[in-house]
């Protein structure tokens, strides 16, 4: 299995950041439960990586 990438806007400065996703591995199927009527069983492959930590470029204050 191969690392994936995440990408998303940082709230803090509208920029395009990017996180690496490793592969969970031996992780062949999952079962969520939500709300009533949310839920999810079936296969998956899992990746994880770490939570995005503060952006270096914070968005200049408004006047």
């Amino acid at each position: 299995m191969t690392s994936r990438l995440h990408l998303d806007l940082c709230p803090d400065c509208d920029g395009l950041r990017t996180t690496t996703l490793q592969p969970l591995p031996g992780v062949v199927d999952v079962s969520l439960d939500g709300d009533p009527g949310v839920t999810y069983r079936g296969r998956a492959v899992v990746h994880v990586g770490p939570m995005p930590g503060p952006c270096p470029n914070p968005r200049p204050e408004e006047a």
